[in-house]
């Protein structure tokens, strides 16, 4: 609107210097010549200083709208990551039946941590970006930035843009801190199921032990019709 108007001076701003000029030329020598003089002086350079104002609000404009829209995608993009990212977690339950199939899954989730630790500076880095954003930003300048229908006053129009911004960047840290603690929860559960299936497999170990050893005793019983009747007594008590 500002430029509209400036626009719309310029052919009077330009008539009233050429006529100034022919006056100058007119007045030449005269008191009157340089009152003039001075006054089209301070005319031009205050429309000068006006075109270059203007212009470097507009580029101050158009610089916040295209970091805004930045932060926007990147914020919808980030909880869409999220998103899936808690599915794919979600995927790998439950946990399996036996230690190679949990210690798989281990392997899965330690790949799953991984990634998320190569995000979290990436996520850490725009949401401090966002909160710069908006401590930093004017709302006069926040309000040219979001299109809202024209009966909304301009101060309601940045705050709208305000509360976009932060309520994305509300949602992405808590979904965040959300998928860590699922993740963390995940990973206890692998833990205590590996350590279970440990301790079943070492007591597995020690009963096959012990079964191979009662199996060489075994083999070594004589048949019964080659015992002694009076060892019978004692044979007795050691297979007991």
């Amino acid at each position: 609107d500002l430029q509209g108007e400036i626009e719309a001076h310029t052919d009077i701003y330009h008539n009233l210097d050429e006529n100034g000029q022919k006056v100058l030329r007119s007045l030449e020598g005269s008191d009157d010549a340089a009152l003039l003089q001075r006054r089209l002086d301070n005319m031009n350079f205050k429309w000068s200083e006006l075109r270059k104002k203007s212009l470097n609000i507009r580029s101050h404009l158009e610089a916040s709208s295209d970091q805004w829209k930045r932060l926007h995608l990147s914020l919808q993009e980030l909880l869409v990551w999220l998103q899936l990212k808690d599915d794919e977690l979600s995927q790998q339950a439950p946990i399996g039946g036996d230690f190679p199939a949990v210690q798989k899954q281990n392997d899965v989730h330690r790949a799953f941590k991984r990634e998320l630790k190569t995000k979290e500076p990436v996520i850490m880095s725009t949401l401090e970006t966002v909160r710069i954003f908006l401590t930093e930003q004017p709302l006069e300048g926040l309000e040219k930035l979001y299109q809202e229908p024209r009966e909304l006053p301009p101060e309601e129009r940045a705050q709208n843009v305000t509360r976009l911004l932060r309520k994305q960047a509300e949602e992405v840290n808590t979904e965040w801190e959300k998928l860590n603690l699922h993740s963390a929860d995940w990973q206890r559960k692998i833990d205590e199921a590996l350590e279970r299936l440990q301790e079943l497999q070492e007591a597995t170990d020690e009963l096959d032990l012990k079964l191979r050893q009662a199996e060489v005793i075994k083999g070594s019983w004589q048949p019964v019709g080659d015992l002694l009747i009076d060892s019978l007594q004692d044979h007795l008590e050691k297979v007991k």
